[in-house]
């Protein structure tokens, strides 16, 4: 804690607004800079050494935010580095490991599959960098070529192959009638539009099938969250008018609310009508799909449908995220921290921290073959 401090203290002083923290502490980090540039492994500088010391002091209050640095920063609002290959990753000690892969991307194309590790890009080892450091390096303007280093999993020896960025223009939003009736939409991610997409499609899904539709499935495995009031919005549709949804917690007074079922809370003045002629959504069975990456609005939907006992939860337990973050511009430069500012509870005051949203009905992720929560999940409704 103190070398993290005295670090950033130090830097501070250069521009002119120094904290007060002892001078001994100055002494110790230049100790402990003078021992890595001696000792250290790889070579390093001063510029990277800053980066990790702000990181370093954003996660010792939240472990899930961090410091963009004046590049990181541009890149949030640059256009011209949107494109990817349409795959995402987690981290295994020092390994990355491909998690999902989108179809008709260039990742699937090239046949990468979830357990894939990508061990370079560009010829350039990932050992000393970070999950978001590779992200940044997988990114880039469109139909410009980034060239992998994988080793497939099952496999002992790397391949290499070369990948052209695409831009991720997708529906996030995805529906299809299953067998016996039951309406199966996938949320990718919560965006500002989410209301009005789901609105889309189950207006479409209802007028093709006659207006049978005896259930439903809300696949919201693998989303990330997104935009809080088109989490409310989603589980609006299934709850009575003016209940309560969410309480959130804040420092701030004015951040401190109560959510409840009213177009008012979750932007959707423009949908009443529409919400209107859904209000069989209010009775009809519903199953909820989640695992282990499902966060943020997508554990609000889940946790409250199913304390209301509106939803089965079906699938594994997700991510366990009951905190915003904002994005926090910072004026000495120009980058920016993200950072947990409000905290959201159930209306019963419950927290899906740290252990997330527990499944009614556990079922383990099958990576190869059939997709058996899906399955299971259709089971909920056989037996109603």
């Amino acid at each position: 804690m103190k070398i993290i401090f005295a670090i950033v203290s130090v830097y501070l002083m250069t521009i002119n607004v120094m904290a007060a923290t002892p001078a001994s502490e100055f002494g110790l980090y230049q100790e402990v800079i003078q021992k890595i540039k001696e000792e250290a492994l790889y070579p390093t500088d001063d510029k990277h050494l800053l980066d990790g010391c702000l990181e370093g002091v954003v996660n010792v209050v939240d472990k899930s935010g961090g410091y963009f640095n004046e590049e990181e920063y541009a890149s949030l609002y640059d256009t011209s580095k949107s494109a990817e290959l349409g795959m995402s990753l987690f981290q295994r000690g020092s390994y990355f490991v491909i998690k999902t892969v989108m179809d008709d991307f260039p990742a699937s194309k090239a046949g990468l599959r979830r357990g894939d590790k990508v061990l370079k890009i560009d010829g350039q080892t990932l050992k000393q960098m970070s999950l978001k450091d590779v992200n940044h390096e997988l990114r880039g303007a469109a139909n410009t070529k980034v060239k992998l280093s994988i080793l497939k999993k099952n496999s002992k020896t790397p391949v290499e192959i070369v990948l052209t960025r695409k831009l991720i223009d997708t529906d996030l939003i995805t529906s299809k009638i299953l067998k016996n009736n039951i309406a199966h939409i996938k949320i990718t991610a919560f965006s500002q539009t989410t209301l009005h997409e789901i609105l889309d499609d189950l207006e479409l899904l209802h007028h093709q099938n006659h207006g049978k539709i005896s259930g439903m499935i809300l696949d919201l495995r693998d989303n990330l969250g997104g935009v809080l009031s088109s989490g409310i919005a989603v589980t609006s549709l299934f709850l009575p008018n003016d209940a309560v949804i969410l309480n959130v917690q804040s420092r701030k007074k004015e951040d401190k609310k109560q959510y409840k079922n009213t177009p008012h809370d979750y932007d959707g003045l423009e949908d009443v009508a529409r919400i209107e002629k859904m209000k069989f959504l209010k009775i009809i069975p519903l199953a909820i799909l989640i695992n282990s990456e499902s966060a943020g609005s997508s554990e609000i939907v889940a946790s409250i449908l199913q304390e209301y006992g509106r939803a089965i939860v079906v699938g594994t337990s997700s991510f366990g995220k009951d905190t915003f973050a904002a994005i926090i511009p910072l004026t000495t430069k120009p980058s920016a921290i993200k950072l947990a500012t409000a905290r959201w509870t159930t209306p019963k005051g419950k927290s899906v921290w740290p252990n997330g949203v527990l499944p009614n009905m556990e079922v383990l992720d099958n990576i190869d073959g059939e997709d058996i929560q899906l399955q299971e999940a259709l089971s909920v409704f056989d037996k109603k």
